[in-house]
């Protein structure tokens, strides 16, 4: 009875987690509504309630302040999955300097990247061609929040780069794993976390790849003993995605194009084999043996 709580214990942490993001849009959509009135007021401008809902519509669609809402959300889940993860799943967030002492176990991370990247790029354009309508909903909200402008808002790059890994690994790999990890052995939990993980993003697109990198991050945290792998990895992840630009001539010349997906591939390999090589599991309560890798 105790794995079977567990188990749906594990959508708790998701819940929660959504719940949160709408619960920081209402103080953010609350101040721009009022400036709103304020601004209308003040220049003795009379408008309706469907022209003042219009306006709201197009204030609150500005990146700029949807990166507000963004940072709070992050903020606020990082409190609460960190203090959730450290005392009910003994989750260890002091860790010691030595986990990074290892300049092998960081190279391996680092090289890492480019093979998942180029794993995300061929999910999306796998998904992009068996469902165009979704693409069509990914392409509008990569562009709503401001990923497709030219330069990029400092609250953005906040959110997408360092906040936004770190509440989400919190949240996954550590409160929902820990508790899969009571029910079910290492590889089922992996999946369902990486699963839960790829629905919270709430779109088809970017759910199927996110549950594959959400593999691989489990994997990572699981492998070296700590949360604090999978957080890095998803920061180098997320830098890449958020500072190199699809036009780049990485991917605006073939040639270009097919030497840096082979070099992708080999050193996603080799990063991987780095970092497998010279991690050895810990005895870590929420993570899995050496013998369950």
């Amino acid at each position: 009875m105790k794995k079977i709580g567990h188990f749906f214990f594990c959508f708790l942490p998701l819940f929660t987690s959504v719940a949160l993001q709408f619960a920081a849009a209402f103080p953010v959509m609350g101040i721009c509504l009022l400036q709103l009135c304020y601004s209308n007021i003040f220049s003795g401008t009379k408008v309706s309630y469907s022209q003042l809902m219009l306006q709201f519509n197009e204030a609150y669609s500005n990146p700029a302040i949807t990166s507000v809402a963004s940072v709070l959300f992050a903020g606020c889940g990082i409190l609460i999955f960190g203090l959730w993860y450290v005392y009910q799943f003994d989750g260890r967030l002091g860790q010691p300097s030595r986990l990074f002492a290892c300049p092998k176990v960081l190279l391996g991370l680092i090289l890492l990247v480019p093979g998942l990247q180029i794993l995300s790029s061929i999910l999306t354009t796998l998904s992009a061609s068996m469902f165009p309508g979704w693409m069509d909903f990914y392409e509008k909200l990569m562009e709503n929040a401001g990923f497709t402008t030219n330069s990029l808002s400092p609250l953005l790059i906040l959110y997408a780069v360092l906040l936004g890994p770190i509440e989400e690994e919190l949240t996954f790999r550590g409160v929902i794993f820990s508790s899969a990890r009571k029910a079910l052995p290492f590889w089922a939990a992996n999946i369902f976390q990486a699963l839960l993980f790829g629905i919270f993003h709430m779109n088809l697109i970017q759910g199927i790849y996110a549950f594959f990198i959400g593999l691989f991050l489990g994997y990572i945290a699981g492998r070296g003993g700590s949360i604090y792998f999978s957080i890095f990895l998803h920061i180098l992840f997320n830098s890449w995605g958020t500072f190199v630009s699809s036009d780049s001539a990485i991917y605006k010349y073939p040639l270009f194009t097919l030497l840096f997906f082979i070099l992708s591939i080999v050193s996603g390999i080799l990063g991987f084999l780095l970092f497998y090589k010279n991690t050895i599991p810990k005895d870590v309560k929420h993570l899995p043996d050496p013998s369950d890798m």
